[in-house]
């Protein structure tokens, strides 16, 4: 019977903690925006709605395009330098934003961000494969919840703050953001492990084609995605734009608004190890996702329809509660039959490119549709409907019962 160190537990803490603080990098651009928007005189870029799309979905293309390239070659080295080289990468693009000049270079900081992103993913998969038995690969991805919660929801409710203390220098709050990745660096350069079996030792030469068709298979894979995508879609359009339409609709403050967004990604976060384990345990995760599904319709357009405080707190904490939908599908490509682990990095990257999809057509949805309709509280309505593909998600989904067998790499 195979041991798995207790060192374990503490080497995927690190590394959860350094994976999901790029979403807190990322999603906290929202606080940041009305500062970087205003007019050169006022120490920001004048931006337009267009670009304050483009800055928002920025990181999710470069991850689009690049995504399974980047998880086959990174599927080759040893998630223990992956790891390193892509924190150094993320701090060093967060450097570029800080000083950027014009909006180009902001710009193009934000996909370099995003590539560093991408580029981690199968870090996370092949780590997880090395030291996790398969019956707690439910808890690791329930942990990674915890931490997104508590990394990105901290971010959300810190950053304005930050902002303030700063005197509103947007560039001043992206540098501690890169000193934050400098020291993240540092601690995984000494904590990081590697821990090679026999299972990671052979098949580490399967070429690009045969590894990508017999990792993208799986059916299960593609509704997984898809259900991710219209989720992140209106997650990330709120993340991008409800501080701003707050402001304008109703005068609320950026910081209640960042607060609103911090307690729904916070309990949206450390109640997703609670819900993913017992939908697991119960065999209902389908129900559970069908059911948060139509929550997080129903939450995000209470977040946009009233304008009294405490009805926004109370909407974003049901709006929380169903993210905790999330380990339940991120766990689909663990449980893949017969997946072999750099299979299931490109499988696990795959997932996540969907997920940036997601990302990226939110603040770009909004702002050229803002632009063009001048309503920014239709375009967000209608946003707040793409969450029902966690419906069709649910119901369609086997969730490892009796999957299709995975073909050999060299078939």
């Amino acid at each position: 019977m195979t041991s798995y160190p207790t060192y374990r537990w503490v080497l995927i803490c690190l590394y959860l903690m350094s994976n999901v603080s790029a979403q807190m990098v990322i999603n906290t651009l929202g606080i940041l925006l009305p500062s970087i928007s205003a007019n050169v005189e006022s120490g920001g870029l004048g931006l337009s709605p267009s670009q304050q799309g483009l800055l928002g979905s920025a990181p999710f293309w470069s991850t689009i395009a690049l995504a399974i390239p980047i998880a086959w070659a990174g599927s080759r080295l040893s998630p223990k330098w992956l790891t390193l080289i892509t924190l150094v990468g993320c701090a060093l693009c967060l450097f570029m934003q800080g000083w950027a000049p014009v909006f180009a270079f902001l710009l193009l900081g934000r996909l370099l961000f995003g590539i560093f992103t991408i580029a981690q993913q199968p870090a996370r998969a092949l780590l997880t494969r090395q030291w996790f038995p398969a019956r707690e690969v439910v808890l690791v991805n329930g942990l990674s919840n915890v931490f997104f919660g508590l990394v990105v929801g901290g971010g959300l409710a810190l950053s304005p703050v930050i902002l303030i203390l700063l005197g509103d220098d947007w560039r001043g709050t992206l540098r501690i953001f890169a000193f934050y990745y400098v020291a993240l660096a540092a601690i995984w350069l000494v904590m990081g492990r590697d821990r090679v079996t026999e299972e990671f030792s052979s098949g580490q030469s399967q070429p690009l084609l045969p590894l990508l068709r017999s990792a993208l298979s799986h059916r299960d894979l593609w509704i997984c995605g898809g259900g991710f995508a219209g989720a992140t879609m209106a997650f990330s359009a709120y993340v991008a734009f409800y501080p701003t339409f707050m402001l304008q609709e109703y005068d609320v403050s950026l910081r209640t608004s960042g607060i609103a967004l911090a307690l729904d990604v916070i309990l949206g976060g450390v109640g997703g190890l609670a819900i993913g384990y017992y939908a697991a345990t119960w065999r209902k995760e389908g129900l559970f996702l069908q059911v948060l599904g139509i929550v997080m319709v129903g939450s995000f357009l209470g977040m946009i329809l009233f304008d009294s405080v405490s009805i926004i707190f109370l909407m974003s904490i049901i709006n929380g509660v169903a993210w905790t939908f999330f380990p339940i599908l991120i766990t689909v490509p663990f449980n893949l039959r017969g997946i072999q682990p750099r299979q299931l990095a490109v499988a696990f990257s795959f997932v996540m490119m969907l997920i940036s999809l997601g990302q990226a057509l939110g603040p770009l949805f909004i702002g050229f549709l803002e632009e063009a309709t001048g309503n920014l509280k239709l375009t967000m309505f209608i946003a707040s409907f793409t969450p029902l593909s966690l419906i069709i998600a649910g119901a369609t989904l086997r969730f490892g019962r009796d999957p299709e067998p995975a073909p050999a790499a060299g078939d």
